[in-house]
């Protein structure tokens, strides 16, 4: 009975480091020859079904390596996988785990041939081999970045390479790279895309934020490979573009005024080249809304005088102090011919975090540390407040100087008092989010239309509130360009940071 109790053994309490499944294999016999003695622990195999879709297993293992699951197939893959083959065979097959490249090859192989049963439906053996396929070319994929990327490979480049490729979060899998490559592959192609330039673009992305030529040249081999050149090609060219784009920009602010309208607008040209941005300050014809919108299109013929013939100014950060915020649009100012976010994205900031006081780097340092947890965030990092919390200050403030509110904060409506609450807010949250006072109605409210578009924030904002002035809107429930949004990413504070208080002075310096 030694045999007997060191299975049960075995199998109460699991092998370590094997799959999630125990087989009879050479681990289950070393494992009991471990724990048998006086006896020897032999093992014979026979396989007399050449159908089988795995080895004879025995009980589930209760003890998996970390991630043995999927093997070179991640979760996704394993599941399209699985649906693939039981709709094929049509009786109870269970895949290999972890899978192996062999075994992908040995069930191509089996396919290939296509010598099934009676139980088989040929209208699903497309699907097994153009899974198969798939899963093999994305564990080349896998292998072939780990190898280019190897110096440069972390969770946050691959992060901010789903985000430029557009990919949503939920293609982050418990493998990082494994799941963004699969989904890329398998859920992320349009139906009259081609199928590989969801991957293209994502390995394109990858490119860009490495700032390799040779990474670049080895990537487009991958993508010559699969009749993807033109795909990975056109995506790079719009990676760099938009990275040009967005490294020019204009920075106006209306930090003078301090109780209404300022008198001068300050404006900064930022991406040029040059060591520090060109400043130069507009005086606005009056201190009203309309002289505010003058001089901010003073300030853009201004910037365009210092482009290059070819470059073109998208980009406008426009920030102020919070009573102008709570009551005044910056992208529907009147700067010309055309309102100002017509031809611009306009990104609204707190000019507070300009001010040299002494709290200043303290703030904004609060404020990188807290976008940089929010980079490895799955979920939408918001925190919503109702008119109950806000309606409490003495608790509201305790919860924001104890760090509660330290990421994002969203108000689930438009408060009557909006211009306290940001004041409140400001300080703590870099990133504020509230709906226009005219907002309609929805079954899901403000929180339901950020979840949706979280992904494409800011910088699909400017697009939605210039949808918003379109005919189109008319008869709209609820769209994106109802939120209204505060908000400093790590660009802007970089810009802050010549403002902020850092030099403490020597003992010589003292008076």
């Amino acid at each position: 009975m030694r045999l007997s109790f060191a299975l049960a053994d075995v199998l109460r309490e699991g092998i370590a480091g094997a799959g999630p499944a125990v087989y009879a294999d050479a681990r289950l016999t070393d494992a009991l020859r471990a724990r048998t003695v006086g006896q020897v622990v032999g093992r014979f195999e026979y396989d007399n079904d050449p159908f089988a879709a795995e080895g004879l297993w025995l009980a589930r293992n209760v003890r998996p390596a970390p991630g043995a699951a999927g093997g070179v197939v991640g979760p996704l893959g394993l599941q399209d996988l699985a649906e693939a083959v039981t709709m094929w065979r049509r009786d109870d097959i269970r895949l290999p785990a972890p899978l192996t490249l062999a075994d992908l090859g040995e069930l191509d192989a089996f396919a290939r041939e296509g010598k099934v049963d009676g139980s088989a439906d040929p209208r699903w053996y497309g699907r097994v081999r153009q899974v198969v396929a798939t899963l093999l070319r994305c564990a080349g994929t896998v292998d072939l970045l780990t190898t280019v990327l190897a110096s440069v490979l972390t969770s946050e480049l691959l992060r901010e390479a789903r985000r430029l490729s557009g990919l949503p979060a939920e293609a982050e899998g418990a493998e990082l790279l494994r799941g963004l490559v699969e989904y890329a592959a398998l859920r992320a192609p349009g139906a009259d895309e081609p199928p590989w330039k969801a991957s293209a673009r994502f390995l394109a992305a990858l490119a860009q934020v490495s700032g390799s030529d040779d990474v670049a040249a080895r990537l487009r081999a991958w993508a010559r490979d699969l009749g993807a050149v033109t795909e990975f090609n056109d995506a790079l060219a719009e990676f760099a573009r938009r990275r040009r784009e967005g490294e020019l920009r204009l920075v106006v602010s209306l930090a003078g005024a301090l109780t209404d309208w300022p008198e001068e607008v300050d404006a900064w040209l930022v991406g040029t080249g040059e060591p520090l941005p060109v400043h130069r300050r507009f005086a606005c014809a009056s201190p009203d809304r309309a002289g505010t919108g003058r001089a901010i299109g003073t300030a853009l013929a201004w910037a365009r005088t210092l482009l290059p013939a070819t470059a073109t100014l998208v980009h406008v950060d426009v920030a102020a102090p919070a009573h102008l915020l709570a009551r005044w649009r910056p992208e529907e100012s009147k700067v010309g011919l055309r309102l100002l976010g017509v031809n611009h994205d306009v990104v609204v900031r707190w000019s507070g975090r300009m001010d040299p006081a002494d709290e200043s780097a303290e703030m904004n340092d609060a404020a990188r540390k807290a976008l940089r947890s929010m980079a490895d965030c799955t979920t939408v990092p918001v925190e919503w407040l109702g008119a109950a919390v806000l309606g409490d200050h003495a608790a509201l403030e305790r919860g924001l100087s104890t760090g509660r509110y330290d990421t994002v904060v969203g108000l689930d409506h438009h408060p009557d008092a909006l211009q306290d609450v940001l004041e409140q807010l400001l300080p703590y949250a870099p990133i504020i989010l509230w709906p226009r006072q005219d907002a309609r109605p929805s079954d899901e409210g403000l929180a339901g239309l950020v979840r949706q578009h979280w992904q494409s924030l800011p910088h699909g904002l400017p697009a939605a509130y210039r949808n918003r002035w379109s005919e189109q809107h008319e008869g709209c429930v609820a769209c994106l360009g109802d939120v209204r949004a505060i908000w400093h990413d790590e660009p802007w504070l970089e810009f802050c940071r010549p403002f902020e208080q850092r030099v403490v002075a020597g003992p010589e310096e003292e008076w």
